[in-house]
């Protein structure tokens, strides 16, 4: 299993520049994905803002929306739900990389992120959002892509 941040799993429901390596990923044998719930209320507004941008069809969205919710329905795509542990692991992840030096200032979704990656066990990270890859490589996660 890997974590999938929202940047990521992005690539597999639109078509992006550089989807084809994500789905490469998702699609290897035994592929599992994670992610945390606050990234299925994230990626509705992703793709509501594909949808206006004209990334993606005219409602779009929900179509997107509907494959995100059988693929968690599914299995397929695992969810780490918001509890008191992930809290705890967000206010040590926060703390790590603020008093990092050099400080890494990190954003509370990309904080969210990783504490949900840390409570799930997972070791790597799959996401292409800068900040949250450089705070990945601060909490000793293995990046995709490399």
């Amino acid at each position: 299993m890997s974590y999938w941040d929202t940047s990521a799993l992005a690539k597999l429901y639109t078509a992006e520049d550089d989807s084809s390596a994500f789905e490469t990923k998702a699609a290897q044998p035994g592929a599992t994905l994670l992610t945390a719930r606050v990234t299925v209320w994230e990626f509705r507004r992703v793709a509501l803002r594909k949808e206006l941008a004209g990334a993606i069809q005219a409602n779009g969205a929900e179509i997107i929306w509907q494959e995100l919710e059988s693929d968690i329905a599914s299995g397929w795509l695992g969810i780490v739900e918001p509890t008191a542990q992930l809290a705890q692991e967000f206010d040590r992840v926060m703390t790590t990389c603020y008093r990092h030096a050099p400080s890494v200032p990190i954003r509370t979704m990309d904080a969210l992120h990783l504490a949900a990656a840390r409570v799930a066990g997972e070791i790597e990270m799959v996401a292409t959002d800068r900040k949250l890859r450089e705070a990945a490589v601060v909490l000793g996660f293995r990046l995709f892509p490399a």
